[in-house]
């Protein structure tokens, strides 16, 4: 059995887009070196002002993760959204993947509901992992078109 949370947070880092992309990069980073180090794996969504994430893995690391999270300062109001058991990892691939919001991908937000302003107490915990296997998709095909390209 895998373990699974889904919270949210709000961002506590002031400055524009260039300081948010900055500072999402710098906790994608150190996201993706302690998740490795722990079997975490999960996808990150930015809004600016919110953080949504899903960790993955065992449980006594996906709490140790999720404790490190809701103590760092860039976060305030960290709020469990669900937890639960599940058979296998929705995001295997990734030691810890992440979007932030843009404009092209707006379309994906509204397909789950989403308007123009996140309201993270309002998503039920399924919707969360909906959106992000879309948006996860979403980067993949993005990524694969680049290669072709290129």
């Amino acid at each position: 059995m895998i373990h699974q949370l889904v919270y949210y947070s709000r961002n506590t880092v002031q400055g524009g887009d260039r300081a948010m992309l900055t500072n999402l990069r710098e906790i994608v980073s150190a996201s993706q070196r302690n998740n490795s180090r722990d079997g975490v794996t999960g996808f990150l969504i930015f809004d600016k002002t919110w953080f949504v994430q899903i960790l993955e893995g065992d449980k006594a690391q996906v709490v140790e993760t999720y404790n490190r999270i809701a103590r760092d300062t860039r976060h305030s109001t960290a709020t469990i959204l669900n937890v639960r058991d599940i058979e296998a990892r929705f995001f295997p691939n990734w030691t810890m993947g992440g979007a932030m919001r843009t404009p092209e991908m707006e379309e994906i937000y509204l397909e789950h509901g989403i308007g123009s302003a996140m309201d993270p107490s309002r998503l039920k915990s399924a919707q969360v992992v909906a959106l992000a296997l879309d948006l996860q998709a979403f980067e993949q095909a993005k990524r694969q078109g680049q290669r072709l390209a290129g």
